[in-house]
């Protein structure tokens, strides 16, 4: 499978290459979903050898957004986002992250979206993301 990019390097934290401080994650589509792999850098622990809940919280949503863009062709900015941390995130260790699309509205969608290392499930969010209106960069 090839590894999905957003057309457009904005310098988003979570998604861009060219972001020095970012998460520089890519996207797999998956049967109904998109997917990441991600090891958390030492760097964004909290309490010691455990994910800070905000990085946690940023993965869910950018494999949010992520989902909608690859799965429906359509940029959407984040309305609402709740999150349940089910079980402490390691950090150094690879995490696969999961969304899938649950609900559509005409101005927004519902996404679901899983964190886990192997079968055991860290951390899940559910949100509505709401639809832009796709434009050009100017030159």
């Amino acid at each position: 499978m090839d590894e999905l990019r957003f057309p457009n390097d904005g310098g988003c934290f979570g998604c861009s290459p060219s972001n020095p401080a970012g998460l520089g994650l890519t996207f797999r589509r998956d049967a109904g979903g998109v997917t990441t792999r991600y090891a958390i850098p030492e760097r964004f622990h909290g309490a010691p050898g455990i994910a800070h809940g905000g990085i946690v919280a940023t993965l869910l949503d950018e494999v949010s957004c992520a989902t909608v863009f690859f799965l429906q062709d359509r940029f959407v900015v984040t309305g609402e986002l709740t999150v349940r941390y089910e079980k402490p995130c390691p950090v150094e260790t690879p995490l696969d992250v999961r969304g899938r699309v649950t609900g559509e509205h005409p101005r927004y969608a519902v996404v679901e979206t899983e964190l886990r290392r192997g079968d055991v499930l860290l951390a899940r969010s559910s949100g509505k993301f709401f639809y832009q209106a796709r434009t050009e960069p100017a030159p």
